[in-house]
């Protein structure tokens, strides 16, 4: 049974040994999906005891949560719209959120059809993944509101919802099936779509 409570690593060899969990579950996840993959499996893929993995995760969801949140992370971090230059124009901050979010599908792209398939499946597993996707919803919602002179739109949140939906499933659809094919040209068309959408 797991115990109630984890340790956060400190030693530089506890956190070699949370890194090798992390990246056993992302391997077993990414061939098998979640529900065929246990967490004795990812123990023994990552050569630890399970009282080790249970000593870092309460169970394998939680492990999971903390995988999602690491892919945002690594896809947001260089998105900061506030360290943009001033006169970046809006086509071109289009652009290179719409490339930033291709080139974070580029990483663990397994994985992450993984997450894309159980966030339709399961209500609980989409909410994990609309906890992180409340950030960029956020961020976008602010790039508007810092142009609202210019922008057509009234309803700033629902345009939002609208341009990142889209976003996503065009990325997904571009990475998970077409293998990342015309990717240039679809970030090009697509921030056309979405700039004479707003202004």
């Amino acid at each position: 049974m797991a115990p109630t409570e984890t340790r956060i690593p400190k030693q530089k060899r506890s956190i070699e040994k949370k890194q090798r969990i992390k990246e056993a579950a992302v391997k077993l996840m990414s061939e098998k999906g979640y529900h065929s993959t246990s967490s004795n499996e990812i123990a023994k893929e990552a050569d630890v005891s399970i009282g080790t993995f249970y000593s870092y995760f309460k169970d394998k969801k939680a492990l999971y949560t903390e995988l999602v949140e690491d892919i945002y992370n690594t896809v947001l971090e260089p998105v900061d719209l506030s360290s943009l230059p001033e006169d970046m124009s809006v086509e071109d901050t289009v652009y290179m959120y719409i490339s930033f979010i291709f080139k974070g599908h580029g990483i663990m792209t397994e994985f992450q059809r993984e997450i894309a398939s159980l966030s339709e499946q399961s209500d609980e597993f989409r909410e994990i993944e609309m906890t992180q996707k409340k950030r960029i919803t956020e961020m976008f919602i602010q790039m508007l509101g810092d142009n609202i002179d210019l922008v057509k739109v009234k309803d700033l949140k629902t345009a939002s919802y609208i341009i990142l939906t889209m976003v996503e499933a065009i990325v997904h659809d571009t990475m998970f099936h077409n293998k990342g094919k015309n990717k240039k040209a679809v970030t090009q068309e697509l921030t056309a779509m979405i700039v004479n959408y707003l202004f």
